[in-house]
């Protein structure tokens, strides 16, 4: 079973850490909430190895953020033309 991706409890971040929440898809001081979402997101893939389900979680929350960005981009006067 693969390890989380929070860091050891010796080093486990403040309620206020920053860090890549897809949660939210931005990279910001991460709360509970974005917390409990990142956790979740390992509990679905613990099959990975560590390493690459570090890799699929960035670019999970990387996708989420370029999708906000294309959709707000597409919304506003004059995006998609």
């Amino acid at each position: 079973m693969a390890t989380p991706l929070a860091p050891p409890a010796a080093v486990m971040p403040t309620p206020h850490s920053y860090a890549m929440c897809l949660l939210h898809a931005d990279y910001h001081p991460m709360g509970g909430d974005c917390w409990a979402t990142t956790l979740d997101w390992q509990l679905a893939h613990h099959h990975l190895p560590d390493a690459e389900a570090r890799a699929e979680y960035l670019l999970e929350v990387e996708r989420a953020m370029l999708d906000q960005y294309v959709r707000k981009f597409l919304e506003a006067p004059g995006g998609a033309q």
